[in-house]
């Protein structure tokens, strides 16, 4: 575990800097981002290659390739998130996703969409792009998406269709 004693500013990014090709800044192989969200839940985030980027608002930014993510929720279960692209904002905390965004719950739900946001301190997440999911509920569409309560509350925006499927039950 990253912490045991929960720190708010806590994150540790562990970096293997590959040199610049052909005058590109110069890449992390690997790079790994540790940390625990404001309820001391662990969450990790790596990439196949980051490089550090133009700061936002005076903090660090990195850009990153193939990023991946785990984050544990309040009932204990986890998210895996993928993307094509991220870019990690150091001092809000914050994954910005895109292309082919995958996120993935342990409990059997699966959601693609183009572009999310993912606050990794208070466990949200939001985004404005078309949505598709599936799991033991059925098939949802919707526009967009809020994540809210470190999972608890998912509200789908825009024109959201739901089919249900036959057997499924009311806890799911």
């Amino acid at each position: 575990w990253p912490r045991l004693a929960p720190d708010e500013d806590s994150f540790r990014i562990n970096l293997e800097v590959v040199g610049p090709a052909g005058g590109a800044k110069p890449q992390v192989l690997n790079p790994r981002l540790q940390g625990i969200d404001a309820a001391a839940r662990p969450f990790q985030v790596t990439a196949d290659f980051g490089a550090r980027s133009d700061s936002v608002n005076g903090g660090e930014v990195y850009d990153l390739t193939h990023p991946k993510a785990d984050i544990v929720l309040a009932d204990g279960s986890w998210v895996a998130l993928t993307a094509n692209d991220g870019r990690f904002e150091a001092k809000t905390n914050t994954l910005h996703l895109a292309g082919d965004v995958n996120l993935f719950h342990d409990q059997g739900y699966e959601f693609v969409t183009t572009v999310a946001q993912v606050d990794l301190i208070t466990s949200t997440a939001s985004g404005d792009a078309p949505i598709i999911g599936q799991g033991p509920f059925g098939i949802l569409d919707a526009e967009g998406f809020r994540i809210f309560d470190s999972g608890e509350r998912v509200l789908f925006l825009g024109h959201a269709r739901l089919t249900v499927l036959d057997g499924a039950t009311s806890d799911q």
